[in-house]
């Protein structure tokens, strides 16, 4: 059989030879590679203990974004942002959350979360809501928890006065008096420091130790307390949603890396009937997993959302290179049946197509990390850094496991078992972690025991039976005969996608990311329903000057734009600001009279109004407006919809202040929806920019690798096609391009061009022994045709296991790049070998050349 390799070049020559020696040194001192193997995962360890996780939305923003630093000025005047909305009803009472019974519940949960809840700065409810009413001397401001109604009718007269309060609808009452609701704002943040959101000291950073998880875990044993059953509650709000992401990423990222290695594990051990063969693969990528961990938190950064199919995604793709190597060396192992001869041979043929194909892969993943959005920036650089790791670990460590004899398997499960005990007891770490990190140790060690009974001679061939030749053959046939037909057929699939790829929408929903598995999704939808405004955007005003917020030409102007907003329902459900307060003021002080809710006439008297209103002791003016009334906030408070509903929001808003700009004031746009924006700004310009890095990097590398502009340029064609379909497919569904799906096209093409490596490689190789196309084509596809099949299923499993996940985002993420996997194989077989058939782009055909061999072992 003819020995692949390149025609003769020094540089890859010199590398072949390069990782020759390696397998040799690793066979020769496998111990010393699994101790020092050992040794770098026990310090990778330690810092992986000490990354924290954050989802925040400062995760997404650079620190000097613009956008993002209004949104920090505006919190600097207001506070943490950050809240949990409780919506309640009685639906077995009569009046429901007016029921006095049930008032009395609500006041006493008020105050027990006032008291046991960590972390909070206030809890509003009915019970202590304002209500400012008008007295002989001035105004009197009461609430309900000074001192409860001594009858029902007399709660029911109270409603009405309640209910015509706007400041309230919306907020903590529903317009019908069917709900109510309490709000508890918090006084913490997710991104600050670990010593200001730990709880006990003694307990260390653990997960369930930290703001919000610990937050979260006592509003809801308090709201699950038989006293309070007859109140049916709707929990939601930041605090509960962030801690969902947190714990996704702290519990669901390691459950599928777990199944996506027993899958794969299984895939390997079907394929090679080899325990040794299955398990030291995924080793080898679990260990790589760690180090990308580690990597994170040596840069001082955090586990984000960018972070939660990382370890799905290296584990497919880290035990491709494996693939190879077990196939070449099974093949020459079965040949020489000399374990070291093998190895050595094994690295000289597939060590530098490894190289490559980590190398492209790795430019993938690397174009991301010079987009706008943080998280995807961060995840681009250390899943280039897990994807050379894995390279690094598979001709290292891998070289090691398949080198050991019987009982040395004995001593490393031995040894293993012994840390998987450790492990799982240790009391440093956090329990859940032990618990994974000593089953999954536990369950190497077992199959490490199980491979000292396995057959232990030369293995029967890595390149497949008859059957898989045959199929092979047969596709080489297929090429032959209908090239046109092949090259029509993608052309046409071409123009579909392009098609596909003008009707794709930039957008995104949060909500959309979570499955209907996830409970929350679905209290946030009712809450949605009943009292509206999930989400919001802020317009900050500034007058220039301390006490300039109190000049009514600014709180006009602050009035112009609730009253804009307020034309564009059903989105904007409610909006608040200091001229909310001021016209109940006006009110209050004209006998109720509801001509006179306006805007006070002067300064003087808007500051007489807050004066006697802050002395009568009210608080709520503080959530509008900063201390020395500079700046005051016009929230608006918006339903769930697509942010492109926003933009058309904030677009209009613009459009007439243009037409009649501010004069008293200044302002700009601010708050969660107004990131949300900015997001989307960001993820046209990052899929720009990132496949076009990839794809510019890539196929420069590809003229690299064969030494042909020609070769390299066909090479890359085969590889627009998974892409293109993808991007397609998404634009015909109507599937929404947005931060989740941003990385697809740079991901794919990196990952789809290693097997046209491969191929492409060994095709021009073979074309170089016999000089013919076609025959060429045979050989080739015959000696790595079965390596790409196994590689190929192993990527596609492994990327359809976030299936399994409960956001929705990571399951559409997965099953797109399985199914950029497969069409990427399709047109390796097909497209790639119609390309070369027909532009002969490795020369005319009759010329035979001289070929390196593959050396003795070293």
């Amino acid at each position: 059989m003819a020995e692949p390799g390149d025609p003769p070049h020094a540089l890859v020559e010199a590398l072949n030879a390069r990782f020759a020696r390696i397998a040799g040194f690793s066979y020769d001192h496998r111990w010393w590679v699994v101790a020092t193997c050992v040794a770098l995962l026990a310090g990778a360890m330690t810092l992986a203990g000490q990354v924290r996780i954050d989802n925040s939305y400062e995760a997404y923003f650079d620190p000097g974004d613009p956008a993002f630093l209004a949104y920090e000025r505006y919190r600097d005047d207001f506070g943490s942002d950050e809240v949990s909305y409780i919506l309640y009803e009685a639906p077995d009472h009569e009046h429901g959350p007016w029921n006095l019974e049930i008032m009395r519940r609500v006041d006493e949960l008020t105050r027990a979360l006032e008291d046991e809840v960590p972390f909070i700065y206030e809890v509003k409810s009915l019970t202590n809501a304002e209500l400012t009413i008008g007295v002989p001397d001035g105004i009197e401001i009461s609430k309900l928890s000074d001192g409860l109604p001594a009858t029902q009718q007399e709660l029911l007269d109270l409603r009405a006065q309640y209910l015509s309060k706007p400041m309230l609808v919306g907020g903590i009452a529903s317009a019908d008096g069917t709900h109510g609701a309490i709000i508890i704002k918090m006084d913490r943040s997710s991104t600050d420091p670990p010593e200001a959101i730990r709880l006990d000291p003694a307990k260390g950073d653990a997960l369930e130790n930290l703001y919000p998880q610990v937050t979260d875990d006592a509003i809801e044993k308090i709201l699950a307390r038989p006293e309070y059953s007859d109140l049916r509650f709707y929990h939601s709000g930041d605090v509960p949603l962030n801690a969902i992401y947190n714990r996704v990423i702290a519990y669901e990222s390691p459950r599928l890396d777990f199944i996506t290695s027993c899958v794969i594990a299984a895939l390997l051990l079907l394929t090679f009937r080899s325990f040794v063969s299955a398990l030291a693969p995924i080793a080898v990528v679990q260990l790589c997993v760690i180090f990308c961990v580690a990597f994170i938190a040596l840069l001082g950064w955090k586990l984000d959302m960018g972070f939660g199919s990382i370890p799905t995604l290296l584990t497919a793709i880290g035990v491709a290179h494996s693939v190879h190597i077990l196939s070449e060396f099974r093949t020459r192992y079965a040949r020489l049946g000399d374990r070291r001869e093998a190895l050595v041979q094994s690295m000289h043929l597939v060590g530098t197509p490894c190289l490559m194909t980590s190398l492209t892969t790795a430019v993938g993943f690397g174009s991301m990390a010079f987009v706008p959005i943080k998280s995807i920036a961060h995840s681009g650089a250390y899943g280039a850094f897990g994807v050379m790791a894995a390279f690094v670990m598979s001709v290292t460590l891998l070289m090691a496991l398949l080198s050991m004899a019987r009982i040395e398997l004995a001593i490393l499960a031995a040894l293993v078992g012994l840390g998987a005990g450790y492990l799982a007891t240790a009391g440093s770490l956090d329990p859940a972690v032990a618990l994974a990190c000593g089953v999954g140790a536990a369950a190497l060690a077992g199959g490490l025991t199980l491979a000292l009974f396995e057959r232990r001679g030369p293995p029967r061939g890595g390149k497949g039976g008859a059957l898989t030749r045959d199929v092979l053959l047969a596709i080489a046939a297929f090429d032959v005969r209908h090239r046109r037909a092949i090259l029509a057929s993608f052309g046409a699939l071409f123009v579909l996608s392009g098609i596909g790829i003008t009707r794709l929408i930039v957008d995104s929903n949060w909500l959309d990311d979570f499955s209907d598995k996830v409970p929350l999704k679905a209290v946030i939808e009712r809450v949605d329903r009943v009292m509206g405004g999930t989400t919001n955007v802020i317009y900050l005003f500034d007058a220039g000057e301390s006490e300039g917020i109190k000049e009514p030409a600014v709180l006009r102007e602050m009035k112009r734009v609730q009253e804009i907003a307020a034309e564009h329902q059903p989105l904007v459900r409610k909006s608040y600001s200091l001229v909310d307060v001021l016209e109940d003021l006006n009110q209050v002080f004209h006998g109720g009279d509801p001509a006179h809710h306006v805007i006070p006439e002067s300064r003087e008297l808007v500051a007489q109004y807050l004066i006697l209103y802050e002395s009568s002791g009210g608080e709520e003016t503080e959530e509008y407006v900063s201390a020395d009334y500079r700046r005051a906030s016009v929230e608006l408070r918006l339903a769930l919809a697509p942010t492109r509903e926003t933009a058309k929001l904030v677009a209009r808003i613009d459009a007439a202040l243009e037409g009649s700009p501010l004069e008293a004031s200044s302002v700009e746009l601010t708050g969660i929806g107004a990131l949300w924006l900015k997001l989307m700004d960001y993820i046209v310009s990052s899929q720009i920019l990132g496949f076009t890095l990839a794809f510019v990097v890539i196929a420069a590398m590809m003229v690299a690798i064969f030494r042909s502009l020609s070769t390299g340029l066909i090479s890359m064609v085969p590889n627009l096609s998974p892409v293109l379909l993808a991007l397609g497919v998404m634009g015909w569904s109507g599937v929404f391009l947005d931060y989740s799906k941003i990385t697809i096209a740079a991901v794919a093409i990196g990952i789809a061009v290693d097997d046209t490596i491969h191929l492409v490689s060994r095709y021009r190789y073979e074309f170089g022994l016999c000089g013919d196309y076609v025959e060429a084509l045979r050989r080739a596809l015959v000696d790595v045709g079965r390596a790409l099949l196994i590689t190929s299923a192993a990527l596609v499993c492994g990327f359809l296991v976030l299936v399994l996940s409960v956001l929705d985002s990571q399951a559409t993420y997965g099953i797109l790049l399985a199914t950029t996997i497969v069409s990427a194989l399709i047109a390796d077989f097909l497209l790639m070998p119609a390309l070369v058939l027909t532009f002969h782009p490795f020369g005319p055909e009759g010329a035979q050349r001289t070929e390196a061999r593959v050396p003795e072992a070293a």
